[in-house]
């Protein structure tokens, strides 16, 4: 199938662009589509481009979104307990408060959330005008499909608000620009998962099960995105009925973790939606996943030898996610003692999970198919504050062709990005199923997800290739006999394993209603290894969301209200 492209090379700012504060409104346009040149293709592709959170307006935040990314890498992993911070020092901080978002000391002045939040109604403003222009154009031949594809879109962008957030004001193509500035953000959250789901019905009733082009929304993305929204309502009979159909899909799970993680194109049968980057496509740089940007490897030097030739080195792997991947003698996880002890970062006779180094570069180990070195401990900018774990997963195969160059922008490339994974859903369905007492159905998907693991090529030793990197060892789990309260631990740690650093595992802590609980043991124990986790809490009934931005309370004079306890 061919690759739609989701970025046009002119700036676009479309017709009717609503917004929910004045500063959006006065933004300066370079090209700007008007009745004479409007194409609605490419309309629509724009609002697909948005999935990248990268506008052009002139503002260094709006196509760098190095402190926002859409892989919510600041606003899950390092707030969750998959990585650490990162970069130089706790004084690093892209967009001005990162370290606070490790540590929850989120302030409602806070860059990093404003601009999330600006983020998401730029996109959402983008689907509204699209659909806009297309309601307007009645005999354009593919008026319901696009709109369909649009609703879906804007279910995704009001599915991160309401994540990240907790609330959101909801504006849709038939909400006057002149009223924006006066709707109150809701904290009623039936109300918001109904708009959500709501488009996604819709979408349901008009899009096909497939679309010729790569990347285009089609039904079984809108039955995930419906499943998942069932999901975080605990709805279980919805999510198995919703991840079915996606199930019985196309997608499967691919055989090669390694290649998964690192070969452009490789996991689109495993991709249920992925946002899609490029190369060579007339833009500066390629359409590149500049907010995962800083986290590639640092290089000393720019040493020739180095995969990458230099990076930031942020979103650090934690010893906590790297201790997750201990097992037991029988190739299971340690589901309550995996921490008790840490597993050395040169440690190779300890049976651990082979996911670990697929997915987190340790000294030593083979970093994918570089030929050059295996891991160094250098590769780490600030191992005193951070340690010497870096980022390996979904970072692009250093000798892959469709690499953006051999410097900056580093370790980018056509190595897209996965929202829903045919393996998230497949977990989503298990859950849902031990959470209705189905615990046999539950494991069974389980042992598809690590049995896939089991079978997959595993990482070889770099001096002697015949051999593998470290002491790898994943067994099965048994099916039948199983209690809930055991399926339920591994169930969630399979989650952890599978998924680490996805931008997954904050979200999941808040929805299983344990994120206070698990996050401040999280640091009490890491401030032992980690001294700026000293003193650090998590608030319950707070911390689960980020803050209302206040630059946007005060733009609409107090009509939108901040969260309790900020």
């Amino acid at each position: 199938m061919r690759k739609i492209k989701l970025i046009i090379t002119v700036a676009i700012v479309v017709l009717g662009i609503t917004s929910c504060s004045e500063d959006f409104l006065d933004v300066s346009p370079e090209n700007v589509i008007s009745e004479d040149n409007l194409d609605l293709e490419q309309l629509v592709v724009s609002a697909y481009s948005t999935l990248d959170y990268r506008f052009n307006t002139g503002e260094f935040r709006d196509n760098w979104p190095f402190d926002h990314a859409p892989s919510n890498w600041c606003f899950s992993d390092i707030r969750s307990g998959d990585a650490y911070k990162g970069g130089g020092g706790v004084g690093d901080n892209p967009g001005g408060g990162m370290h606070a978002l490790e540590i929850h000391q989120v302030f409602a002045s806070s860059e990093n959330v404003y601009n999330l939040w600006r983020a998401g109604y730029f996109a959402i403003a983008r689907v509204n005008s699209a659909i806009i222009a297309l309601n307007n154009n009645p005999d354009f031949a593919n008026k319901d499909l696009r709109i369909a594809e649009l609703k879906v879109l804007r279910a995704h962008f009001y599915f991160e608000l309401m994540k990240n957030f907790g609330s959101f004001v909801y504006i849709d193509e038939k909400t006057p620009v002149a009223d924006v500035p006066k709707l109150e953000n809701s904290f009623d959250t039936g109300f918001l998962w109904g708009k959500i789901e709501s488009d996604l019905n819709d979408a349901i009733d008009v899009l096909p099960n497939t679309q010729p082009e790569l990347g285009r929304v089609n039904k079984l993305v809108a039955y995930a995105f419906l499943a998942k929204a069932k999901l975080f309502q605990g709805q279980w009979a919805d999510v198995i009925t919703n991840a079915d159909k996606v199930i019985a899909g196309p997608y499967r799970l691919v055989d090669d973790l390694e290649k998964l993680y690192s070969t452009p194109g490789y996991g689109n049968p495993e991709n249920v939606f992925a946002i899609q980057y490029s190369i060579n496509d007339g833009s500066e740089f390629g359409n590149l996943d500049f907010g995962n940007l800083l986290n590639s490897p640092d290089s000393p030097s720019d040493d020739i030898n180095h995969p990458y030739l230099n990076g930031d080195d942020f979103d650090k792997p934690s010893q906590n996610i790297v201790n997750a991947f201990k097992v037991d003698g029988s190739g299971l996880p340690l589901l309550d003692t995996y921490n008790a002890a840490d597993l050395s970062p040169t440690d190779i006779t300890t049976p651990v999970d082979p996911r670990l180094d697929h997915a987190i570069g340790r000294p030593g180990i083979t970093w994918k198919q570089w030929a050059g070195m295996p891991m160094q401990n250098n590769w780490s900018r600030d191992i005193a504050t951070y340690g010497v774990y870096v980022r390996k997963k979904n970072q692009i195969d250093p000798n892959s062709d469709l690499r953006a160059s051999g410097g900056f922008p580093w370790a980018k490339g056509a190595l897209d990005w996965p929202i829903i994974k045919i393996s998230d859903v497949m977990l989503w369905k298990a859950e849902a199923s031990i959470e209705l007492n189905d615990t046999e159905t539950g494991m069974t998907i389980i042992n598809e997800i690590r049995n896939r693991a089991k079978n997959s090529p595993y990482v070889y030793d770099f001096n002697n290739p015949s051999m593998n990197a470290a002491n790898y060892s994943i067994e099965l789990y048994p099916t039948t006999g199983v209690s809930k309260a055991y399926a339920t631990k591994a169930l969630r740690m399979e989650r952890r394993l599978e998924l680490n650093n996805e931008g997954h595992h904050f979200y999941d802590l808040v929805r299983w209603g344990i994120a206070a609980n698990w996050i401040n043991n999280y640091m009490l124990t890491e401030s032992g290894k980690r001294s700026y986790y000293s003193g650090a809490s998590f608030t319950a009934g707070r911390d689960e969301y980020l803050p209302i931005p206040q630059i946007e309370i005060d733009a609409t004079g107090g009509v939108y209200k901040q969260r309790a306890g900020y």
